[in-house]
């Protein structure tokens, strides 16, 4: 048996670890996660779906709450193959484990325990812990052994079930799930005229039919806030007592027209050229820069967007608009350049996709920064920034703007 220790995220952090586990080969892998948030799921689905399609069995233990999981994102892990067991977290019993099992009859086999919530900013970001034990194939009686202690003290109590559609649709109905919800960072009156980043707050949806005008009291004090939809519902932390405001559809769509993040409003995003954005693992995913959709959404002019972009399917036949593009890319530690004349630029919902199969190359690293540079319509300059050279430091100072739900912040020229 082999421990190891990382402190995240100044070594690594549990995303990247994760990810990297689940491109393995296992026979199974199991996520215990009290209080699992849906931001934290959506950003290992598509790790876990790729485990399913190489046959890992793949099982979820989760600690649920209408605050932090939704039905959408339940009802995506039962359609991928998941099994998942939940428990009802509430002020008498609340589920907090957080471990995570990969088993291999053949091979090694690998426990991950941390304090870090699973959420986005617990798996990326946050400070914490990880622990990491190893056990080869040797040894795999006391890997056992801890898989059952972990299985013996959370279901022999009976606080556990299997999670269904059925079920989960009854959840849903008794007000103990919302069918979505997102996870968003609100600055509080602090924040927004000190600068410092404090609280976190949540954009939820409920199911109460509360109205009332006291939204336009909150766009009144220059509070900034996303909008998700109909059913959305703003808790604001730093106000006192917490408000829940239900909007109006033409509300909304007001707010979403005039709603402007606080520190952009000095920015001339009609007039960049450039984007410098500081890369984390989230962020980066084999031949893709991966960047997060609320830094991207006023830059529709650099990116031609969507005037330039078509319907195209992607590998795996998911439908995303697409444009194709000349990228040159310049790694500047080694001073190496690369041409494809075979890029593309990717929209989804949650990330703007800058895809070239140079990447693959040039190895892309956490902390490095990626300088996106227009050259013309569909011809674009990408410079790697390593963390380790004297430049870096140049374009970290030009990194000012933040980024909602992260830490990272960028730039623009």
């Amino acid at each position: 048996m082999e421990v190891k220790f990382y402190n995240q995220p100044k070594d690594t952090n549990l995303y990247g670890l994760l990810s990297d586990r689940l491109r393995e080969s296992f026979d199974k892998v199991l996520i215990c996660a009290g209080f699992a948030k849906d931001s934290a799921i959506d950003i290992i689905i598509p790790d876990v779906e790729n485990a399913i399609k190489n046959n890992t069995q793949v099982e979820f233990i989760l600690g649920l709450d209408k605050k932090n999981t939704s039905k959408d994102i339940l009802l995506r892990l039962l359609n991928m193959g998941c099994k998942v067991r939940y428990h009802l977290n509430t002020d008498e019993s609340k589920f907090e484990t957080r471990a995570y099992f990969f088993e291999k009859a053949n091979g090694f086999s690998y426990i991950y325990i941390t304090g870090g919530k699973f959420s986005e900013g617990g798996i990326t970001n946050n400070i914490s812990l990880i622990t990491e034990i190893a056990y080869p194939k040797d040894e795999r009686k006391n890997f056992n052994m801890a898989k059952a202690a972990l299985e013996s003290g959370m279901l022999e109590a009976d606080l556990f079930s299997d999670l269904t559609e059925n079920s989960l649709n009854d959840l849903a109905k008794m007000g103990e799930i919302v069918a979505r919800i997102t996870e968003r960072k609100i600055p509080s009156i602090k924040e927004r005229y000190s600068g410092e980043a404090t609280g976190e707050s949540l954009i939820s949806e409920y199911s109460d039919e509360k109205e009332t005008n006291d939204y336009k009291e909150l766009l009144n004090k220059n509070i900034d806030i996303d909008i998700l939809d109909e059913e959305s519902v703003i808790t604001q932390q730093g106000l006192g007592d917490e408000v829940e405001h239900k909007l109006k559809s033409e509300e909304k769509e007001e707010v979403v027209r005039s709603k402007i993040v606080h520190e952009e409003k000095n920015l001339n995003f009609d007039e960049m050229t450039t984007l410098i954005f500081p890369l984390s693992k989230v962020y980066i995913k084999d031949d893709e820069i991966r960047f997060p959709s609320a830094i991207t959404l006023n830059m529709n002019t650099f990116f031609e967007y969507p005037s330039n972009y078509h319907m195209e399917p992607n590998e795996k036949g998911e439908i995303n608009e697409t444009m194709h593009l000349t990228l040159e890319i310049i790694e500047n530690e080694n001073n190496t350049t690369f041409g494809d004349e075979g890029a593309k630029y990717i929209v989804t919902p949650k990330y703007f996709i800058v895809k070239s199969e140079k990447f693959n190359d040039i190895k892309l690293k956490d902390n490095d920064i990626v300088r996106v540079i227009k050259e013309d319509a569909n011809k674009y300059r990408c410079e790697i920034i390593r963390a380790n050279t004297n430049e870096y430091k140049i374009w970290e100072e030009f990194c000012k703007t933040s980024v909602k739900g992260s830490s990272k912040k960028f730039g623009i020229m």
